[in-house]
């Protein structure tokens, strides 16, 4: 992976600076996708949902014409189309639940819409089109005329119900003074290179940050200061049950280095939770050479929700990527580490997550492995079970390297050469002996034919550590030893 820098006081606040929306889990400060969260079955899949029809009124506000004399509308996003295949998620052929080679497509628009009022005031929404929707996930039906009951059908046009897939994600307001801006609503959130929060709008990432908050920054010169205030989760009215957070950043930022600290104050009174996050990022870029780094170290403790009490917290989680290049050579490594438990079942939490937006291959903590086929198939399963699942779709728990070769063989076609590497950080003394997770090498290539076009092959092969070959679930077996193979394909628009 080449170095990426990303600007914490780029030109949107709500872009430039990070916070984390973690839903009801106070455990989140370890990470996005902590041991507390069960794994997904279906990475991405989302279904037709209540708020799709509350688009409607902001759609109808979007296309209505606006004063050239008071408004002026931008847009910023893309469309995205996927193509997966695997064989086998099950990372074995020997396993009596091994669902063999699986595959998809799925697609997204992101639209990124921002209504400058004034000099002094302006609004901004991202709303999504069909996000990560599978192909065929809303048939078209048609009432059987004889039993009146409702079935999917294959149509000529292949229509979909009115209003499925439409999402408005995220909703806000920016006030611009003489000693900073002011940002109120719903926002994306952004900070260093993305380990801890990630905006998540890059056309190849997944999730993002979002968070409910009031936030002030401001600038002199390269330094850069904000400030902010969340409501992370809101519980019951008139209680003390809400989950809070506090955030103070400080940085610097040149064309060619910067540095910032951020720190982020979380609690619940009902819970008497509390956790502090501290995250430390240096950028440099000196010639041909370009290097990142984040560190973050997360400290709490409390009651949890799920029931768990008195629960000490101390995680910690680092990457470091760096790169040399000249025309069409790069040479780059990034390597990085996420603490683990030594003991899962006790009070003390020590497991960091990295974002789940911060990807690094394509199979191994990019999907959830192993994933196997379920006895009996329904909706809600998707015919799949996570039940056996060693890793999930985020780095967690881990010490890894990946060093990397990019050539640009023309001016439109760039190719990648990856190995991606990783063990257990930390393991239960049943794991001793067992505590890696494998390699993965894969193979890229990007073509950019047209400005705002391209689309982007990649196919990579799993080799499973011992982590999975010697491992056995009590009920679903074992025989996780079958090296797994995937590939993607991805076709973008950008505007």
């Amino acid at each position: 992976m080449s170095v990426a820098s990303r600007d914490p006081s780029s030109a949107s606040v709500a872009h430039g600076f990070g916070a984390c929306y973690s839903g009801t889990a106070p455990a989140c400060p370890v990470g996005r996708a902590s041991r507390l969260d069960p794994p997904a079955s279906m990475k991405g899949r989302v279904r037709a949902r209540s708020e799709y029809t509350l688009i409607a009124p902001l759609l109808a506000l979007l296309i209505l014409p606006t004063s050239a004399s008071a408004t002026e509308l931008t847009w910023e996003g893309y469309y995205r189309g996927r193509a997966r295949i695997f064989d086998s998620l099950s990372v074995s052929d020997t396993n009596d639940s091994t669902e063999g080679f699986s595959g998809s497509f799925d697609h997204r628009m992101s639209l990124r819409p921002a209504w400058l009022l004034s000099e002094h005031a302006s609004l901004h929404a991202q709303i999504d089109l069909f996000p990560f929707q599978l192909w065929g996930a809303e048939p078209a039906t048609t009432i059987d005329p004889v039993t009146g009951e409702e079935s999917a059908i294959a149509t000529a046009d292949g229509t979909a119900p009115v209003g499925a897939g439409l999402v408005a994600t995220r909703a806000w307001a920016e006030a611009y003074t003489p000693i900073g801006r002011f940002a109120l609503g719903r926002m994306p959130m952004q900070w260093g290179a993305g380990i801890l929060w990630n905006d998540g709008n890059d056309p190849e990432a997944e999730y993002g940050d979002t968070a409910d908050r009031f936030q002030f920054s401001t600038r002199v010169g390269p330094v850069f200061v904000f400030g902010a205030y969340d409501v992370q989760f809101e519980g019951y009215l008139g209680s003390e049950d809400d989950m809070q957070a506090a955030s103070l950043g400080i940085g610097y930022r040149s064309e060619t280095a910067g540095v910032g600290l951020l720190n982020n104050y979380r609690f619940q009174t009902s819970q008497e939770y509390k956790a502090y996050t501290g995250d430390v990022w240096a950028f440099t870029e000196l010639g041909p050479i370009r290097a990142e780094l984040e560190v973050v170290g997360v400290f709490g403790a409390g009651d949890l929700e799920t029931g768990a009490t008195d629960v000490d917290i101390m995680a910690f989680g680092g990457m470091l990527n760096a790169a040399y290049s000249t025309d069409k050579l790069t040479l780059g490594v990034e390597g990085g580490f996420a603490t683990g438990d030594a003991d899962p079942s006790d009070a003390k939490i020590r497991t960091f997550s990295f974002d789940r937006d911060h990807n690094v291959s394509i199979v191994l903590f990019e999907e959830t492995l192993p994933t196997l086929q379920t006895t009996v198939q329904n909706d809600s399963n998707e015919g799949r079970t996570t039940e056996a699942a060693l890793t999930g779709d985020g780095l967690s728990n881990v010490l890894y390297v990946r060093p990397a070769v990019k050539y640009r063989l023309l001016p439109e076609v760039e190719g990648e050469l990856a190995w991606f590497s990783a063990t257990m950080a930390a393991g239960p003394p049943a794991a001793d002996g067992r505590k890696a997770y494998g390699n993965e090498i894969d193979l890229s290539v990007r073509y950019d034919p047209h400005p705002h076009v391209w689309v982007k092959g990649t196919a990579g092969i799993f080799l499973p550590g011992k982590y999975f070959t010697e491992y056995e679930h009590p009920d679903l077996g074992g025989g996780f030893d079958q090296v797994t193979w995937g590939a993607r394909l991805i076709g973008t628009v950008e505007f």
